[in-house]
Parts: structure tokens; C-alpha cells; sequence
């Protein structure tokens, strides 16, 4: 009878099939991935795996040189906008490749300048501990403009 009842059991468990990772989740990870990046460096641990790692125009960063490359900017102000977001998901993973639109209002040792960019992204997410966290990025400027702020609006 235990056989036959544990036998039962594997054959629920074994039927049931695990759910993809949603569109939603992935867009919520992405969004709060840039929220902690603009706002809140110091959670930057919570939305990257351990070994995580980003090719920043055209240079491979560790999450640890990331974080002091972003830091080293004086940041004001910035806005973003992504474009052809395409999602590709699975049980435990997922990627996404967009075109990134950005402007930052930034202090520099010559003043305060606008910066706006272009970018082609890619970024792969993994699974850990059941939360979706950001293993590798993939960021290319194709298009750069800096502007000194005198002779722009800041929106």
C-alpha cells in the first residue's frame, strides 16, 4: 500500500508542469533593475546574481567596477525610454533586447551638461532563490550628444 501511495505521489508531482516566467515579471525586473541603477545603488545586490557582468561600450565591467564606474558621475537628473522591447522566456530564465533611449543632466568639472544616448541592449536573467535577478547586459551606444546646459531646456 506505501508503494502504491508514494507511487501516486511522484505521478501528481511528476504531471505537474512548471509555469514560464511571465512577460509582467520580466518587465517588472527590468523596470526595477534601472529604478535601483538611477536611485538606489546600494541595492544593486537585490536585482544581480553574484557573478554578474556587463560589456559597456565596448569594456567588461564586474558588477563591482560597474557600480564604481556609475558612481563615478554626478548624476542630477535622468530619463529613459525603452523601444522594440522583444522578450524571450522560459522556466528559469529570460532575455531581453530593446533599443534604450536616455538623457542625464550631469555636473562635470566644466559645468552642468545634458547627456543623450542611444543604446542596443541584451540582457539575460536568471532565477535565484525563486526571484528573477540580472546575470549579464549588454549595452552599445550607437548614437552620444552632449550638450552644455546653458544652451538647453531641461524637460
Amino acid at each position: 500500500m506505501k508503494k502504491l501511495f508514494l507511487l501516486f505521489t511522484l505521478s501528481i508531482f511528476a504531471c505537474q508542469s512548471p509555469e514560464k516566467i511571465s512577460e509582467k515579471e520580466v518587465m517588472d525586473t527590468f523596470e526595477n533593475f534601472f529604478e535601483v541603477l538611477d536611485h538606489d545603488l546600494s541595492s544593486f545586490n537585490s536585482v544581480v546574481t553574484d557573478d554578474f557582468f556587463i560589456y559597456e561600450n565596448s569594456r567588461h565591467y564586474t558588477k563591482a567596477e560597474f557600480i564604481d564606474f556609475v558612481k563615478s558621475f554626478d548624476i542630477l537628473s535622468s530619463k529613459r525610454k525603452f523601444e522594440d522591447v522583444k522578450i524571450d522566456v522560459d522556466y528559469n530564465s529570460a532575455h531581453i533586447s530593446l533599443k534604450q533611449y536616455g538623457e542625464f543632466l550631469v555636473n562635470t568639472p566644466e559645468g552642468k551638461v545634458k547627456l543623450e544616448f542611444e543604446w542596443l541592449e541584451s540582457t539575460y536573467a536568471v532565477k535565484t532563490d525563486g526571484i528573477l535577478k540580472f546575470k549579464f547586459y549588454f549595452s552599445e551606444a550607437i548614437k552620444t550628444n552632449t550638450t552644455p546646459v546653458e544652451e538647453v531646456s531641461i524637460n
